[in-house]
């Protein structure tokens, strides 16, 4: 079947369409799957590829990479993506979160160690060491940390402090709606918390724009299957 947003799809380009649509209400695949018809495992194959677009938009948006005169990549192999750890027991990574201009944006941060990661929210560390150069955490103005489901905010006058702020920002309403997601799909682990990062980034930075039609220019100019060359293949009932 011919599909502009995907090659060699199974669903026709109207059944993607309304995919798109109820993806951008933020339905969950259940939710859809009931709609549509559309199996469960065909709606969260397209999930993981439309996300990983979004990913990639984000990415290619992101001014601290830009400043560092680097070309933002998303790669399609889920262990460069970070999505090789699920539900290992290993620890979710932290992630940097900064404001430019009226856009937040988020950085999956390196394996930094925890316990020296707090050290340095709290002070104890000094924010002139080599890893805060190197990670260029002075420019965050919060880091996330998933396995306490705690937002640590950097307020201190070289680039961390206590932590403690009294009046809510963009940032704090930003860490909110990732919370909300938690909680939406029952925690998130480690194989797909980084395209829930990214996608909670689009939907906040355009929640004033028709994401949808957004969408819809983003895959006109690159396919679904630029992400990923196969999608779960499966009939759908009454197609």
């Amino acid at each position: 079947m011919k599909n502009k947003y995907l090659k060699g799809a199974h669903l026709s380009e109207r059944k993607v369409r309304e995919l798109i649509k109820l993806f951008c209400d933020d339905l969950t695949a259940t939710q859809i799957a009931s709609v549509t018809g559309i199996s469960r495992i065909t709606v969260n194959a397209y999930f993981k590829l439309i996300r990983t677009h979004i990913a990639r938009f984000c990415e290619e948006r992101n001014p601290l990479r830009v400043s560092k005169g680097t070309h933002a990549f998303i790669p399609v192999d889920s262990t460069a993506l970070g999505l090789d750890n699920a539900e290992n027991g290993s620890r979710k990574p932290f992630y940097g979160i900064y404001k430019k201009e009226d856009h937040i944006y988020t950085d999956k941060l390196p394996e930094v160690d925890g316990d020296w990661l707090n050290d340095w929210i709290k002070g104890r560390v000094d924010a002139g060491s080599d890893l805060v150069e190197k990670y260029s955490l002075h420019l965050y103005k919060g880091i996330a940390d998933f396995n306490s489901i705690r937002l640590h905010r950097l307020n201190g006058i070289n680039g961390h402090g206590n932590g403690i702020k009294n009046v809510q920002d963009d940032i704090d309403i930003f860490w909110g709606m990732l919370k909300s997601r938690l909680v939406k799909f029952r925690g998130l682990n480690g194989g797909t918390l980084y395209l829930h990062v990214k996608e909670t980034e689009f939907r906040y930075n355009h929640r004033s724009a028709d994401i949808y039609e957004m969408l819809l220019d983003i895959l006109h100019q690159q396919p679904l299957h630029t992400s990923k060359t196969m999608v779960a293949r499966e009939s759908i009932p009454g197609k």
